[in-house]
């Protein structure tokens, strides 16, 4: 059974870069300086992790808002361990996201959460009720294209 829960201490922060890494430089080959960023680090960046049986984190990603846009969020550098792929990890690393988004960053009740999905993935984000929108564009010398789903306090 897997658990999600909200990083809070840097621990937890640590395991999360740890799995980020072993996902993104590592398998991806994504350069270390544009891994680990500014915003990781930043009061209103929220960040989650999620576990398998034995505690051991296997998914994670990040929450990232501004104040200066009520009602709008972005996710990103949601990474799930190899292993674990098509285990649930990341369906519940992006519940617990949209979670917070509606609970926390609603405006008017509603919240739109953007993200910017590797091409290989926009079918998990469609999956999850994404949009998937826009011409392919590189991030990371990865393809990408983005994404968005609005979610209200209701649903």
């Amino acid at each position: 059974m897997l658990t999600t829960e909200r990083v809070t201490t840097p621990e937890q922060l640590t395991e999360a870069h740890a799995l980020r890494l072993e996902v993104f430089v590592d398998e991806q080959q994504v350069p270390l300086a544009e891994e680990i960023d500014d915003a990781d680090f930043a009061p209103s960046t929220t960040h989650v992790l999620v576990r398998d049986d034995a505690g051991r984190a296997v998914g994670t990603g990040r929450l990232l808002t501004d104040p200066a846009h009520p009602g709008e969020v972005h996710v990103g550098r949601v990474a799930v361990a190899r292993d674990a792929r098509g285990s649930g990890a990341g369906a519940a690393v992006m519940r617990a996201l949209e979670e917070i988004a509606v609970a926390e960053h609603a405006a008017a009740g509603t919240v739109r959460i953007e993200l910017s999905a590797q091409t290989q993935a926009t079918g998990f984000y469609e999956r999850l009720g994404y949009e998937v929108y826009g011409p392919v564009y590189p991030d990371a010398g990865i393809d990408h294209r983005d994404a968005a789903r609005t979610l209200t306090t209701d649903d």
